[in-house]
């Protein structure tokens, strides 16, 4: 049993690039514009696809063009769409601006995102607890997180949590328990522990610290510094590889979707995030949220000449 399912958002991205942050009150001209795929949940359902995973998107769209656009742009190998239609709501979107040198600001529009509720959760039931790796991220209602989060324990799924966007008041113990795997990134990190880890020996012990509330392991992301983990009891850290960054929008989701992928087939948790951190970083060197997931072999051969 290798599934991977991802319960969680679905998105239609509008991406601007520019040259630098324009000022309060400044109109300044987009270099490119496009219109793609995204969603914390399908960008990782995509990327489990394309790195070998048996992959299964749950979630919600809206019964309007935008919600026809999206399933048609999840119909790939190795993806399977269990996605609802929710009338009188619209899909959700994104507004994701990028200047040059790959930073971005998001704005988020929940749609039909935000009314994914543990009713549609529980209706595919099977395909969460048929699965060997559950991907949960917040861009949905905690409450259907939690509820996908309960079907797969019990079947004995591992089950990871991608607690971004950060919510606000951080969640406590009583819910950041029901995950096996937790990935918040440095502020997210802060959220948690009320201060922001700066260098990997900083995550680390962040990392550490998060285990204590109950979760078996803790993968704090540094961005282009790489990331630092405690995994029951054993910490560890890895620098990414050096690579031409030019788009950051949805390497976190590459990396969780590649961590899921190399945990449903039985590897370690160390490997799994040797290789997570090589499919993100490549990830940023393109364009865009789902389309900038590499392929398995591309990962393979860079993983082969990292370090």
């Amino acid at each position: 049993m290798t599934r991977i399912t991802v319960v969680g958002s679905i998105n239609i991205d509008l991406t601007n690039y520019f040259d630098d942050w324009p000022s309060v009150g400044q109109t300044v001209t987009a270099l490119e514009t496009r219109i793609s795929l995204g969603g914390k949940g399908a960008n990782q359902c995509v990327a489990a696809a394309r790195l070998g995973g048996d992959a299964v998107m749950v979630g919600a769209v809206g019964q309007d063009g935008f919600g026809d656009d999206v399933l048609s742009r999840l119909e790939m190998p190795g993806l399977q769409c269990k996605v609802d239609r929710v009338a009188n709501t619209a899909t959700g979107m994104a507004f994701i601006d990028v200047v040059r040198t790959g930073e971005n600001i998001i704005r988020l529009s929940a749609g039909a995102n935000g009314v994914l509720d543990i009713d549609m959760v529980n209706a595919h039931r099977d395909e969460i607890v048929g699965s060997k790796v559950v991907l949960l991220q917040n861009e949905v209602p905690v409450a259907a997180s939690l509820a996908a989060a309960r079907l797969a324990r019990d079947a004995g799924a591992i089950v990871i949590m991608d607690p971004a966007p950060a919510p606000v008041p951080m969640w406590g113990r009583d819910i950041l328990s029901a995950f096996d795997i937790i990935t918040p990134n440095a502020h997210e990190a802060k959220l948690i522990l009320g201060s922001e880890p700066t260098t990997l020996a900083e995550a680390r012990d962040a990392a550490k610290a998060i285990c204590e509330t109950g979760v078996g392991t803790a993968i704090v992301t540094m961005g282009g510094d790489g990331v630092a983990w405690s995994s029951n009891g054993v910490t560890g850290d890895m620098a990414a590889p050096k690579v031409d960054t030019i788009d950051t929008v949805a390497a976190g989701d590459c990396f969780n979707g590649a961590l899921g992928v190399v945990l449903s087939e039985g590897r370690p948790i160390d490997d799994a995030i040797q290789f997570a951190v090589c499919a993100a970083a490549l990830a940023t060197t393109r364009k865009g949220a789902s389309v900038s997931v590499p392929e398995r072999g591309e990962v393979d051969a860079f993983l082969a000449g990292f370090g």
